[in-house]
């Protein structure tokens, strides 16, 4: 397809700016270093302010993710009386689609076995398994075994097999899931079923989710007045394997659930995220899920924002469900699969040609709304890419560059103001070990009590792991996309535990 100045443009645009902010302060320490120095203070400072407050989400996410996993949300949700506002619940199905793609029996088993215990209705509960045909040989043996196990505990079981080969589609799960919601669209019409009565949760293949998550689901779609306007966002858990993943992928796993619970706090700011859910009837609306990106989870929010002129949010549901950490068949293989699945997130600064030029299209969006969000997307991709990089480097850029500052008064003090500093963004680390220890899963019998002190002692390679598998990621995304080296979506190669 070919592109316009402008969207090209905005695609060089993220990489530029962290390609330009690595290079300018090497160049201006030669020239000015006090002003490069109180740049790095003023920078340090600046994320001392955000650990903090992430710190203090973190805990709060925390505590209302134990809260709401204790509720009893089926007692919830009958009493719930129908009015003009509130939905009646008992007219409501619940549709999981796993979208699947060279996944084993034993990660599909688990994941259709938890929506299977999960409560709500049997009856009204309607498994959808996404499938690729140019993986039909493995799919379809699959398919089969599931559903003669799990056929009978729902409504219905529906497979799908999403052709290959479709032009204008990437070999990626939006354009999976699109396909198989429009099949089960003809699966609803034949049964009459209408559309606003149908929530449809969109899951990875190894997606376990909780047990109270499809009633909490069901209550806060049933409660909530603009609810075909909304998607609902569960947290997202990295622990199926946790104990088994290499002490570097735990820290990334944890890193990506303690996000999670981070933004459900700030609802403001909450994206759509790998497993989330709309109504039948809104994703008939916006045309299902773009086929044509790698990252359409993200997208997808987007697409709502703009379909329904800003008036789209993500409602944060405090109910984890729980995903596979990266865990491959070698160590090596799994450390390579980690940077890929990062960089493949990463890769979500692709919305940003789309996210300027709609907004710039839609003036039904308040000015300043628009203007937030593009800086919120713009901001957290950069910071995504250069934070951990600044911190780790750019401190010596005056000390080592600069003639004389050395020996000026900032230049004697600079690295002790700064180590002061930094020293107090332990503080989140400490919460983060902390509630990483409270959310473990039960140890498997298989490791002795011994394995805790390394959960608390693999902490200590967080620098590195900033560096390699948060910022080089991150760099490596916006890079490939500044020049044009477009991505393709790419399945994390997982092992079975």
């Amino acid at each position: 397809m070919k592109k316009s100045f402008l969207w090209r443009s905005l695609e060089i645009l993220p990489g530029a700016l962290i390609w330009f902010s690595f290079i300018a302060p090497i160049i201006l320490s030669f020239y000015i270093p006090a002003w490069v120095a109180t740049y790095i203070l003023l920078l340090d400072l600046y994320w001392l302010y955000r650990s903090l407050i992430i710190g203090v989400n973190l805990v709060i996410g925390y505590r209302n993710l134990k809260h709401d996993s204790r509720v009893d949300w089926m007692k919830k949700l009958e009493a719930l009386e129908p009015t003009e506002i509130i939905k009646d619940w008992k007219k409501i199905y619940q549709v999981v689609t796993l979208a699947t793609y060279k996944e084993s029996f034993e990660t599909l088993d688990t994941s259709i076995q938890a929506v299977a215990d999960a409560q709500f209705p049997t009856k009204r509960k309607i498994l959808v398994l996404a499938t690729e045909e140019r993986d039909k040989i493995n799919a379809r043996e699959l398919a089969s075994r599931l559903r003669e196990k799990y056929e009978y505990k729902f409504f219905k079981f529906l497979v799908t097999e999403h052709p290959d080969g479709i032009i204008g589609e990437h070999k990626a799960k939006g354009a999976n899931v699109t396909w198989a919601t429009k099949k089960l669209r003809l699966f609803l019409d034949e049964k009459k079923i209408e559309y606003d009565n149908v929530i449809v949760t969109t899951a990875d293949a190894d997606t376990r989710i909780h047990k109270q998550y499809l009633a909490c689901l069901a209550y806060n779609y049933c409660i909530e007045p603009n609810r075909d306007r909304r998607s609902f966002q569960p947290i997202t858990l990295y622990s199926n394997n946790i104990w088994q993943a290499p002490a570097i992928c735990r820290i990334i796993a944890f890193g990506n659930s303690f996000w999670q619970m981070i933004e459900a706090s700030r609802p403001w700011r909450l994206v759509n995220f790998a497993t989330h859910a709309m109504s039948m009837k809104m994703l008939i609306e916006i045309n299902y899920w773009e086929v044509g990106v790698v990252n359409e989870d993200s997208r997808q929010f987007w697409r709502a924002y703009f379909t329904f002129n800003g008036d789209h949010k993500a409602v944060p549901l405090f109910v984890p469900v729980y995903m596979d950490a990266v865990l491959a068949y070698s160590f090596w293989s799994t450390i390579k699969n980690q940077y890929l699945q990062k960089q493949r997130w990463a890769y979500g600064v692709e919305h940003v040609p789309y996210v300027v030029i709609e907004s710039y299209k839609n003036w039904k969006i308040p000015f300043w709304d628009k203007t937030v969000k593009i800086y919120r997307l713009l901001e957290g991709n950069y910071s995504w890419a250069t934070a951990s990089i600044f911190i780790a480097v750019m401190d010596w850029f005056p000390l080592l560059l600069g003639p004389g500052f050395s020996h000026t008064v900032l230049g004697v003090n600079l690295l002790t103001l700064i180590r002061t500093i930094m020293a107090f963004t332990w503080i989140g680390i400490v919460i983060s070990v902390w509630i990483s220890l409270l959310l473990l899963p039960p140890r498997p019998a298989q490791y002795k009590k011994g394995k805790f002190v390394e959960m608390i002692l693999q902490w200590v390679l967080v620098p590195v792991q900033a560096v390699l598998f948060s910022s080089f990621p991150a760099i490596d995304a916006q890079t490939r996309l500044m020049l044009g080296k477009y991505m393709t979506f790419r399945v994390t190669e997982k092992k079975a535990v």
